[in-house]
């Protein structure tokens, strides 16, 4: 009998003892809900299955367990697993993602009042492991809305989504014959909101939400197809997304990254022309609606893409035209930058290899965004692939063939980008990857 059927008839079987029982006083034991009893020593006894993926139904046996879920507490290699169920002597919890690996644990009690109970063996988590196409259509460099497989995109190269998942992608162009837009991925629909105009929006190259989700704050390029010097802009969710006002209007705004930090909600974007990051004042004379911070390595022509850390006291530039990956503190009092350091990569060397902080090497970093863990995902354009940066700065492959430019769906150590460029993580943790000379939106799922 093996483990899926085991489980499968486990559940069952318990599930028919409850049925058995609902006009007994079982069965009214499962509506009241009633803490462990004090004056009983509680059990954890065993747990069911032994292995199993994300979401898997966790069977724990124990004793005098109650029925009141404030009381109990699930842990699978220390990552907390909800609770969906107990019964004085079972609880039923769900694995989380990325669990890994590890002994389940058991917390009965509250406050200074519990005790913690831990399995015997190992839960071995099971990871599920694709890359696949959920937009698009592979080499067709055109712009039609409507339903994912038929929706076709025009070098995609910028990513961003909401609180709700709604994943929101960019259009690389320039000036005013709409060959770039902002446009929406939402319950199997592609629909563009904004093409490339005679006004401010004609050259986008990053955005992000401001902390109400209420406002798009957006970056642009200026080129000689441009008329607008509108470096930065803001796109309101009460026009449906549709209407560009100037934020920040200057000479030569060729503004490639923009980031709110996730605790005071600070707008900072940069200028590639002079180098310097800057902060957006809002409400101010619009000519001088920012505020000048400082260059990333005391260098012009620097062209970034921006991510604060997930507690906002660091602020992450990938250079992309030096191919490596800067960081600075800042202080949420102040509102300033600290000096900014090298922290993975090398400056003006290009190349491929995995290590740590500035061992490793990049070709072209572009888009970067942490997850819930503190892991940063970077776009590594010319290398073809989607790398991972740990807390402790080491660079290691994440998913695509370095090196290898292609089109494949599959498991990420087969699968194949082409100049994949933007990136976003959702709430449960899978990555957006706008596959730019693909043509693309594609979904990476490394658990």
């Amino acid at each position: 009998m093996n483990g899926l059927f085991k489980f499968s008839f486990m559940f069952a079987f318990v599930a028919a003892i409850f049925l058995a029982c609902a006009d007994n006083d079982i069965a009214e034991e499962r509506h009241v809900v009633y803490p462990p009893d004090a004056n009983k020593e509680s059990k954890f006894v065993s747990f069911s299955p032994d292995s199993g993926g994300v979401g898997t139904q966790l069977i724990i046996k124990g004793e005098n367990l109650g029925t009141d879920t404030s009381y109990l507490r699930v842990t699978v290699n220390d990552k907390k697993a909800a609770i969906i169920g107990v019964r004085n002597d079972y609880i039923y919890a769900v694995v989380p993602a990325r669990a890994d690996t590890g002994l389940v644990k058991l917390y009965v009690g509250k406050g200074d009042n519990v005790k913690e109970f831990v399995s015997d063996v190992e839960f071995r988590y099971k990871y599920k492991r694709n890359v696949s196409t959920i937009a698009g259509q592979n080499g067709n460099a055109s712009r039609d809305d409507g339903e994912y497989d038929v929706a076709t995109f025009q070098r995609p190269w910028a990513l961003f989504h909401d609180s709700d998942d709604v994943i929101y992608e960019i259009d690389e162009g320039r000036g005013t014959d709409k060959n770039g837009a902002l446009r929406k991925l939402y319950e199997g629909l592609v629909e563009t909101l904004v093409q490339n105009s005679s006004g401010p929006f004609q050259s986008p190259t990053a955005a992000a939400f401001n902390l109400e989700e209420d406002t798009i704050y957006m970056v642009h390029l200026f080129a000689n197809e441009c008329t607008s010097k509108a470096g930065l802009v803001g796109i309101s969710r009460a026009s449906g997304f549709v209407d560009v006002k100037p934020l920040v209007r200057m000479d030569d705004p060729k503004f490639t990254g923009v980031a709110v930090n996730p605790v005071t909600g600070d707008v900072i974007f940069n200028n590639q022309s002079d180098g310097y990051l800057y902060r957006y004042v809002a409400n101010a004379n619009i000519d001088i609606a920012y505020e000048r911070l400082i260059q990333v390595n005391n260098a012009t022509n620097t062209e970034l893409k921006l991510a604060f850390s997930n507690d906002g006291k660091y602020l992450y530039a990938a250079v992309k035209n030096r191919h490596c990956i800067f960081r600075m503190p800042y202080d949420i009092t102040t509102k300033t930058l600290g000096e900014s350091e090298l922290w993975a990569g090398q400056w003006d060397t290009s190349g491929y290899q995995n290590g740590i902080g500035t061992s490793a090497l990049f070709d072209t970093p572009s888009a970067i965004e942490f997850d819930e863990d503190g892991n940063l995902y970077v776009a590594d354009k010319y290398n073809h692939c989607i790398r991972k940066i740990a807390p402790d700065g080491e660079v290691t492959l994440y998913a695509g063939m370095p090196r290898t430019s292609g089109y494949k769906d599959g498991l990420p150590d087969v699968a194949m980008f082409n100049c994949p460029e933007g990136l976003t993580i959702l709430s449960d943790q899978s990555i957006i990857v706008a596959d730019r000379e693909n043509h693309v939106i594609r979904k990476v799922v490394v658990e």
